[in-house]
């Protein structure tokens, strides 16, 4: 991993990510990055593309917001009093990553990969201003 991302604020990820090396379906890694289009202060980062590496969202000063892993895994780093907001809209708590990480369907049960959920946009501004703010 980048050594730009070994800051305390991404301290909970990047031991998920050291310990469990994933690696991500392309169709999740496009849901990831389209859920935050036309947010400011976002890039995005996978270690090796071509061979279906994890992707993660972050802001320019390196604060990792989201992460895309596995066939289908999403999960975004939101403020701890929203994560009944996000249990109530069908998301989980993310324990392997942190107490404030909530992993959500990329999209609909039963759809398409390409039909991303709907309320991802939300999730995705909601992660990067929280981390903002860290």
């Amino acid at each position: 991993l980048n050594a730009k991302f070994r800051i305390a604020e991404n301290e909970d990820v990047l031991a998920f990510i050291e310990r469990e090396n994933p690696s991500a379906h392309d169709d999740v890694a496009s849901v990831l990055t389209a859920s935050a289009e036309g947010l400011p202060d976002v890039q995005w980062y996978c270690p090796d593309a071509l061979s279906y590496a994890f992707m993660v969202l972050h802001t320019r000063d390196n604060r990792i917001f989201a992460i895309a892993f596995g066939m289908s895994g999403l999960a975004y780093r939101v403020p701890p009093k929203q994560i009944p907001e996000a249990a109530a809209e069908g998301g989980s708590p993310c324990s392997q990553i942190g107490a404030d990480w909530i992993l959500l369907a990329p999209w609909p049960r039963g759809a398409a990969p390409q039909a991303a959920a709907p309320n991802l946009r939300h999730w995705s501004k909601i992660a990067h201003d929280y981390v903002v703010q860290l």
